[in-house]
């Protein structure tokens, strides 16, 4: 059972059931608190209304709940917002993953795609996707781009974010737009 930090309603703490993925759970101790949700939803990475809380240190971004999803904070410091644009979004609808399973190496190839696509090659889609990238499990049912060719399309998105792991939070699933139709449990196995 995890609870929230600070209540700031009266509605029911909720409940996250870990799925008991993470390997080495005190690599992913919970870092991100109060000041940086104000942060995020000063930023405009969510739309008004969302409700965005951070919870206790025991939980784990593999926690799954029906009322509530995971995040990462990485991609909104990528200047991304919710929801995400078409091309990333149909991503995570093909291949079934959570957000939170896909580590800042796909984001990052995501995010040059989508801009590719939006400036420069329209009839790109994401189901061109295995042409130059195959996903991977890596570790704790995380997964990345592992690139088909010696030459990747994207040069340098694979560099290594530190902490990335600790800096997530939940977002109330009735609060955003599709948020009922993002995946419950983490998968296994990509489907791409």
């Amino acid at each position: 059972m995890a609870s929230r930090t600070r209540s700031h309603s009266n509605e029911p703490v909720p409940s996250l059931v870990s799925q008991n993925l993470i390997r080495e759970p005190e690599k992913e101790i919970y870092s991100f608190n109060n000041a940086d949700i104000a942060a995020l939803k000063d930023s405009g990475a969510f739309p008004a209304g969302a409700v965005i809380r951070p919870f206790d240190r025991e939980v784990r971004s593999d926690a799954s709940s029906d009322k509530w999803v995971c995040f990462f904070a990485y991609p909104f410091s990528l200047g991304l917002r919710y929801p995400f644009p078409p091309f990333i979004s149909r991503f995570f609808e093909l291949t079934g993953l959570s957000y939170a399973q896909t580590m800042p190496m796909v984001w990052r190839v995501l995010m040059v795609l989508d801009q590719i696509k939006f400036r420069h090659c329209p009839d790109l889609y994401i189901e061109d996707l295995p042409i130059a990238y195959r996903l991977r499990s890596h570790s704790n049912s995380r997964f990345l781009f592992f690139s088909t060719s010696k030459n990747p399309l994207i040069l340098k998105a694979t560099k290594n974010e530190d902490q990335w792991q600790r800096k997530f939070f939940f977002v109330k699933r009735d609060s955003i737009d599709r948020g009922f139709d993002l995946p419950v449990r983490w998968l296994t196995k990509g489907r791409i």
